[in-house]
């Protein structure tokens, strides 16, 4: 997000003028924040359930999700379905719809800061459950 905080918010012009970096940069952005949403839902919601020995074999990812806030991993199911939208969203664009990916790559930047306010949120519930226990002299967690 530092990297390209200076090309938001994206316009129409600047988008066409971005160079072949900062198009690889914003690809990579939209790649990270991609990832960093399927691992909470595909990987840290499922660690949780199977912790607190919930069965989530057969539910949705919105279940999963309003299970995660139910149990206070996440403040949200809301805000981060929205960040699960967004993400299917920018993962489907087309070089014709040029307006529509601009819109959602401005969003990408207050949704990866809510990601990451995620993590946060998700490893505060983990440490104040037990699951997880942090060496605050060597700032680790284990």
């Amino acid at each position: 997000m530092q990297k390209n905080a200076a090309l938001f918010p994206l316009t129409p012009a600047l988008l066409a003028a971005l160079s072949d970096e900062q198009q690889e940069s914003v690809d990579a952005l939209i790649l990270r924040y991609s990832q960093c949403v399927s691992m909470m839902q595909d990987q840290l919601f499922r660690g949780i359930a199977y912790l607190e020995q919930e069965d989530i074999s057969d539910k949705s990812n919105r279940d999963k999700t309003l299970l995660m806030e139910k149990l206070g991993a996440i403040k949200s199911a809301e805000d981060f379905g929205t960040a699960a939208m967004l993400r299917n969203k920018i993962s489907h664009h087309y070089p014709e719809e040029t307006i529509d990916r601009m819109e959602r790559l401005n969003l990408v930047k207050d949704e990866a800061d809510f990601v990451v306010t995620c993590f946060g949120d998700i490893s505060d519930y983990l440490v104040r459950k037990g699951l997880v226990m942090i060496d605050v002299k060597h700032q680790t967690t284990f």
